[in-house]
């Protein structure tokens, strides 16, 4: 599977589970305790390029702790899992030997895709910024910044 197709595929599965993922992270902004100073959505990939993703708001301010319980039960917005016939959702898997950068082409999908789940919201983030990042370093289009 070569670069565009990976993304395509990839853009699909992401794709289905857009209401869903706008519904969990509504919720999620619902929840926000005062103490919140921003808001990011945050892209992870597995370190070996298998293709791998989680997708999970954060919060920003003092005690970081306290303030993602509040958000806790909402805040994974999209989690990819082994099972026996394959990743759930079903992203492609991709090997090791991989022609292209899984990790940046898979997170910078993601980000395109939360673009439109936080369009789907409705930006109820009362004012404050949100943003989409990688903390892991994957992708060659972040930060972006939605609010």
């Amino acid at each position: 599977m070569n670069q565009q197709d990976y993304a395509q595929a990839v853009h699909a599965v992401l794709d289905r589970h857009t209401d869903q993922a706008a519904a969990q992270l509504r919720r999620a902004l619902d929840a926000l305790p005062d103490r919140v100073r921003g808001v990011t959505l945050d892209i992870f990939v597995d370190q070996g390029g298998e293709g791998f993703l989680t997708v999970r708001v954060g919060l920003e301010g003092p005690d970081l702790y306290v303030l993602n319980k509040a958000i806790a039960a909402h805040a994974c917005l999209f989690d990819t899992t082994m099972h026996d016939d394959g990743l759930h959702p079903g992203l492609p898997l991709m090997g090791g030997d991989a022609e292209f950068p899984v990790g940046h082409v898979l997170t910078d999908t993601a980000a395109r895709w939360l673009q439109v789940v936080w369009q789907a919201t409705g930006h109820p983030a009362r004012g404050l910024p949100v943003r989409i990042d990688s903390p892991e370093g994957h992708g060659r289009k972040l930060p972006v910044v939605l609010q």
